[in-house]
């Protein structure tokens, strides 16, 4: 059995919030200059959903849930992110992202996180009036969460 090469990978985890406007909220990242969803990196021993927990406490002092809530079935825990990502970043290595979907259910019009990265909540037509200034699997991930929450 091969060995597995973990050395250049983080674990991080994102969220695609959504409030009660269904607006999505992004963060500015000022090192691949573009929008993407609230997170960060996994502390050791944390799980995703403490990590995302803390990051989303931190960044914006927003209260949370998760749309699709974890299962505890007796000894084990099923957690059920939207999916799980291996992101390429440049001069990070490799993120392995376990990303998740959530509805604010306190929230503000709050313009910057902890760290001075601006915050922003784009609607479904802001979106798609901005469809090529954004990465790609940030603008779909963003459309499908709105589209999940009204549902």
């Amino acid at each position: 059995m091969g060995e597995i090469n973990w050395k250049d990978k983080c674990w991080v985890t994102t969220i695609y919030l959504i409030n009660k406007e269904n607006k999505v909220l992004l963060t500015w990242n000022k090192n691949l200059s573009t929008w993407i969803p609230v997170g960060g990196h996994l502390n050791p021993g944390e799980t995703p959903e403490e990590a995302i927990s803390r990051e989303v406490e931190e960044e914006t002092g927003f209260k949370f849930e998760f749309l699709i809530p974890t299962n505890k079935e007796g000894r084990v825990r099923v957690l059920k992110p939207s999916r799980i990502q291996i992101e390429e970043v440049p001069h990070h290595n490799h993120h392995m992202n376990i990303v998740f979907i959530g509805k604010c259910t306190s929230y503000s019009n709050k313009a910057e996180t902890d760290e001075n990265e601006k915050l922003r909540w784009f609607s479904e037509r802001e979106l798609l009036d901005i469809k090529n200034k954004m990465l790609e699997n940030v603008w779909k991930s963003s459309l499908e969460a709105i589209k999940l929450v009204k549902s």
